[in-house]
C-alpha cells in the first residue's frame, strides 16, 4: 500500500513536471501566466463583491431593525392619536352637555327673574291698598 501511495505522488509529480516542461518549451508559460494573473484578478474582484455584498447585507439588516422599530413607534403614535381623538370627543359631549345644562339654568333665572318682579309689584300694590 506504502508502494502504491510513492508510485501515485512520483506518478503525480513527474505529470505535474512533464505539463511544466510542455508549457515551457511551446512557450506556454506565458499563457499560462497570463491566465494566473487573471485567475488572480477575478479572485481578487471576487473577494471584493462578496465583501460589499456582506456589506450591503448588513445594510439591509439594519434598516430593516430601524423599519421594525418605526413601524413600533408608528402604532404607538397612531394608538396615542387614538385615545387622544376619543378624549376629545369625549370632552366635546360634556361640553356640550354643560352648554345645555347653562342653558336650562339660564332659562331657569330668568323665569325665577320674572316671578320675582311679578311677586314685588303684587307686594307693593298690596302695601298700597
Amino acid at each position: 500500500m506504502k508502494k502504491d501511495m510513492i508510485s501515485f505522488i512520483t506518478g503525480v509529480v513527474v505529470g505535474a513536471g512533464a505539463v511544466a516542461a510542455k508549457d515551457y518549451l511551446s512557450g506556454g508559460t506565458d499563457k499560462t501566466s497570463s491566465q494566473r494573473n487573471e485567475m488572480e484578478q477575478l479572485y481578487s474582484e471576487n473577494e471584493k463583491l462578496r465583501n460589499r455584498l456582506r456589506d450591503a447585507e448588513r445594510k439591509v439588516e439594519d434598516l430593516l431593525a430601524e423599519k421594525q422599530k418605526m413601524s413600533s413607534k408608528l402604532k404607538e403614535k397612531s394608538n396615542d392619536s387614538d385615545d387622544l381623538s376619543d378624549d376629545l370627543e369625549d370632552a366635546k359631549r360634556k361640553i356640550k352637555k354643560l352648554q345645555q345644562q347653562n342653558d336650562d339654568l339660564m332659562s331657569k333665572v330668568q323665569e325665577y327673574k320674572a316671578a320675582c318682579e311679578s311677586y314685588e309689584i303684587e307686594i307693593t300694590q298690596l302695601k298700597n291698598k
